[in-house]
């Protein structure tokens, strides 16, 4: 009776260690996945960064050029509305 005792004690203790080994390995498994998910957000963030920069990069260079057109233009707008005040007081002499 002892004799059967312990090996039933066994056989348990032998299945909680196979359960338990299951259990180890599914978890590894499923944090070696969450890793490699982990790893591709991180990777198309630096992407959308790199993509982020360049357009911020692009905008400032087109916001710059905009802002040097509006003066030229100003300052065709003041040279031509000079050149007209000159001709209208060249015609009234």
């Amino acid at each position: 009776m002892a004799a059967e005792e312990v090996l039933q004690g066994a056989d348990h203790y032998k299945s909680e260690i196979e359960r338990l080994t299951r259990e180890l390995s599914e978890t590894t498994h499923e944090k070696i996945q969450a890793a490699e998910y982990g790893l591709v957000v991180l990777e198309e963030k630096l992407t959308l960064k790199q993509q982020y920069d360049e357009l911020e990069a692009e905008y400032d260079g087109l916001k710059q050029e905009l802002e040097q057109l509006k003066e030229e233009e100003q300052r065709e707008l003041k040279d031509e509305s000079s050149a007209n005040a000159m001709h209208k007081e060249s015609e009234s002499l």
